[in-house]
């Protein structure tokens, strides 16, 4: 027992020397100007700091629905560049006379998430968020603001399945930024940022680092949108052509957010065609 007394005894002196401590403390604070100042910047600099960390945090969960919107907003604005374009080649109509509306659209732009895809296979694929109730449909150009990725295949009412342009069938139509004259772009299944582009003569004046970008040839793949860069190329005294090689803008191992591009005079084209068939047979 006494020696539980004297415990308690010592303990209590020094929890009563921490009590006086605590109230000196807290006296000088409460009194002084200058320490008031100190401690509330100190606190203001730890609540900045963990509401920068907190607010990061909430930001990078956000990024998903910010780049959902974002894609949304850029897709409206590409439809709206695509209505003005079509205004400008009907200028000859006269202005007065011209309403602004879809009909001078040629091609409408849809956004699009990827949430499967393959890049390591001899044949690859990939599937997006939207399918025919968004309007897609297959033999659509599938791409995003850095180049071409690959061509709609099937569709159900809410996904798509696309055929990668890492695929063996898949054959483009491209050209080299400022030459009149289009090759045919495939992937030899090696590397996933490595194209091939065949059939460009070797008299034509070309170098490594030209811009090569679709060449508008096709129902599918409207002209102008970019495609990669000439990494090298050699001639080839057996064909006459040059042995070219484009590595991508994108990077297809990493892209999430892509466009779809409908062409809304295919089925016009299509119909012209079809009965230019028909008038040989």
């Amino acid at each position: 027992m006494k020696l539980l007394a004297h415990l308690l005894s010592k303990v209590g002196y020094f929890l009563f020397f921490i009590l006086l401590e605590i109230g000196a403390v807290y006296a000088m604070f409460s009194q002084s100007n200058f320490h008031k100042t100190l401690v509330g910047e100190q606190l203001l600099n730890v609540n900045g700091f963990f509401s920068a960390k907190i607010s990061k945090l909430k930001h990078y969960q956000n990024l998903p629905k910010e780049n959902k919107i974002l894609m949304e907003e850029n897709a409206k604005l590409k439809n709206q560049l695509e209505i003005f374009k079509g205004l400008k080649n009907s200028a000859h109509l006269g202005l007065d006379s011209l309403v602004v509306d879809s009909s001078f659209q040629r091609f409408e732009y849809t956004n699009a998430q990827i949430i499967d895809q393959s890049i390591r296979k001899r044949d690859n694929y990939f599937m997006i968020d939207k399918g025919i109730k968004d309007g897609v449909q297959p033999n659509m150009a599938v791409l995003t603001s850095r180049g071409v990725i690959g061509a709609v295949l099937h569709s159900t009412q809410h996904y798509s399945t696309v055929l990668s342009v890492l695929h063996s069938q898949a054959n483009i139509k491209a050209k080299v930024k400022n030459i009149d004259y289009f090759g045919i772009l495939r992937w030899n299944g090696k590397d996933h940022q490595k194209l091939q582009l065949t059939e460009i003569p070797k008299y034509l004046n070309i170098k490594q680092g030209d811009t090569v970008m679709t060449a508008g040839a096709s129902a599918i793949y409207p002209q102008g949108h970019l495609i990669g860069y000439i990494s090298s190329l050699e001639p080839n005294e057996k064909t006459g052509d040059f042995d070219i090689e484009v590595s991508t803008f994108e990077d297809l191992a990493t892209v999430q957010n892509v466009y779809v591009i409908k062409d809304l005079d295919r089925i016009e084209i299509e119909k012209v065609q079809q009965t230019g068939l028909d008038a040989t047979d």
